[in-house]
């Protein structure tokens, strides 16, 4: 019985580590030009980034402020005066929306009638002016269709509606914190690993938005459905990277369209919420369906793993051990020895820090580096504000956001077609431009003039959608490999600064005045379009792998190459 055990081991066949590799790479690529495997993973792709697409525009939706609000006062309903007769005592000549009421007796004017309660107040009006005192201070806020909007279950009105923004600053920060912490999750303990953890982050966080009686408990549910990495894309072979790509893009504004289409119909915010969770149910198949990444069971040398997803049965390789030669066993030896006559400032700036300095070591890196930061966070800015700038633009919010989808659509193509003709650096400057112009168009306008607005609003956004894919490819291709995953990181950094930023700058500023947050985005758009200018273009020329040889290029060398 024992040797009947050993045998299937003894009959392995000895493969080196390379050849292993090779026999597997070559093998997802088979399996991944056709087949079950494409679909599978089109499914994993796109299911989950349709759900992220719902949790874009959903504040516009769920946290829009009442169509109509004014201050309720306990002393006056049980009068026979009518709905306008009460707010007409409360508030007569005052323009703060209900926030703020007359410092009355409100005891002594309900034992009136509404007329002499009116002659009454007109006559000490006249005498000595009331105070003007908070809404809270007499009574409470009430709205016009409450359970349309959580603005009026947790009253998220007047001097409190700077935390009304705090459900979409939630999503963003969700978003900052998610990016890094399950990337090194992923990286260490697996693909897989990280999307189930953050699939069970998507769910919980839906059913706290719906459900949650306080509204702590409901920024931290939308802090987890930012958190949660819900991409899956590394397996996608070059035949069909091209038409899946862009098919994942477009996956993101269908998930806003569908948004619009169910908030049409589901009036109650509650309600919305959980036909937006529903769905997200479907991440459990998605985790039961998926299978642990090949390329990263390959990087960690879990050959027998691989084989057995790849060709569904059990490998009958086993791994040659490797041979040291002499000279390395030595090196090896040298390296376990302590290090003498180096500081641990030193360690660290020849270590984890050495790529983050060189980056702003040389002058002509830092001067591209700072300006892809500012591209980076005006773009993501601009990114946001249009999605989110509907009850500025006085537009119906339902109908802003289809438009809004349905131009994202085609905003992915274009750079395609672009960036085979007119390089990297013209097309980034040409969308910079056209989304900076068409948003300053909007000053043009009359306030009453919607469809126009709406218009140059769209033509913007167009241009800032097509913009985000171009500005990450020219971003990686301006750096080397030694500081290109440095260079990125701390521009995505930058792009979250912009997206958390947004929200602020659509309810605060815009309360201001509704032109200033297109008028902002704009000017900085414009602003990045010209940095562009100071940057090389990459898509003529090899990339280089070191500081020096990028550092040693200016923007003309590609031209004169040529």
């Amino acid at each position: 019985m024992t040797q009947s055990k050993e045998n299937p081991e003894k009959n392995r066949e000895l493969i080196s580590e390379e050849s292993m590799k090779d026999l597997l790479t070559k093998q997802l690529e088979v399996v991944g030009s056709g087949g079950a495997f494409v679909w599978a993973i089109f499914f994993l792709c796109v299911t989950p980034n349709i759900l992220n697409g719902f949790h874009v525009s959903s504040y516009t939706l769920l946290g829009h402020l009442p169509d109509d609000q004014w201050c309720g006062i306990p002393e006056l309903q049980d009068t026979n005066w009518t709905h306008a007769q009460k707010r007409e005592i409360a508030g007569k000549g005052l323009d703060s929306g209900g926030c703020t009421v007359w410092d009355w007796n409100y005891g002594h004017l309900a034992k009136m009638s509404y007329e002499a309660a009116l002659n009454y107040t007109g006559h000490l009006s006249q005498i000595s002016p009331p105070a003007e005192v908070s809404c809270r201070v007499k009574g409470q806020h009430e709205f016009a269709h409450p359970e349309t909007t959580f603005v009026a279950d947790w009253d998220l009105t007047c001097d409190r509606s700077i935390q009304r923004t705090s459900a979409q600053v939630s999503i963003s920060l969700g978003k900052f914190c998610g990016s890094f912490s399950f990337g090194i999750l992923a990286d260490k303990f697996g693909r897989k690993t990280s999307f189930t953890l953050g699939a069970a982050f998507f769910i919980v966080g839906s059913f706290f938005c719906t459900f949650s009686p306080w509204y702590s408990l409901f920024l931290a549910g939308r802090f987890a459905l930012g958190a949660a990495p819900l991409v899956f894309v590394e397996n996608i072979c070059l035949k069909h990277r091209s038409w899946m790509s862009i098919a994942f893009s477009a996956s993101y504004p269908v998930g806003m369209i569908i948004l619009a289409i169910l908030g049409y119909v589901i009036q109650p915010w509650r309600h919305l919420q959980l036909a937006l969770t529903i769905p997200s149910l479907l991440l459990i198949l998605n985790c039961y369906l998926m299978s642990e990444s090949p390329r990263w069971l390959i990087s960690n040398q879990r050959y027998d793993r691989v084989y057995k997803i790849l060709f569904r049965q059990p490998s009958h390789y086993q791994i040659q051990p490797a041979v040291a030669a002499p000279s390395q066993v030595a090196s090896d030896k040298k390296s376990l020895e302590p290090e003498e006559g180096f500081s641990f400032g030193q360690k660290l700036k020849n270590g984890p820090l050495k790529s983050i300095i060189e980056l702003y070591a040389n002058s002509k890196v830092r001067r591209m580096i700072f300006a892809s930061y500012f591209m980076f966070c005006v773009t993501s800015l601009s990114y946001y504000v249009t999605a989110l700038n509907a009850a500025n633009l006085s537009v119906s919010r339902y109908l802003y956001i289809i438009s809004t989808g349905l131009v994202d659509i085609p905003s992915y193509l274009v750079p395609v077609i672009m960036l085979r003709f007119t390089g990297r650096r013209l097309t980034t400057m040409f969308l910079f431009l056209w989304t900076g112009v068409s948003l300053l168009l909007v000053l043009a306008v009359p306030a009453g003039s919607t469809t126009w607005i709406v218009a140059f609003a769209m033509l913007g956004r167009f241009g800032i959608s097509a913009t985000y894919s171009v500005v990450t490819l020219y971003t990686a291709e301006l750096y080397p490999t030694q500081i290109r995953n440095s260079a990125l990181g701390t521009c995505s950094t930058f792009a979250h600064v912009g997206s958390i930023s947004a929200p602020y700058v659509v309810d605060v500023l815009g309360a201001l005045g509704w032109d200033i947050p297109t008028t902002i985005c704009g000017c900085c758009v414009l602003v990045a379009g010209l940095l562009t200018l100071t940057l090389p273009e990459t898509g003529t020329g090899k990339l280089s792998d070191k500081v020096e040889s990028s550092a040693s290029s200016t923007p003309t060398e590609p031209a004169e190459k040529q």
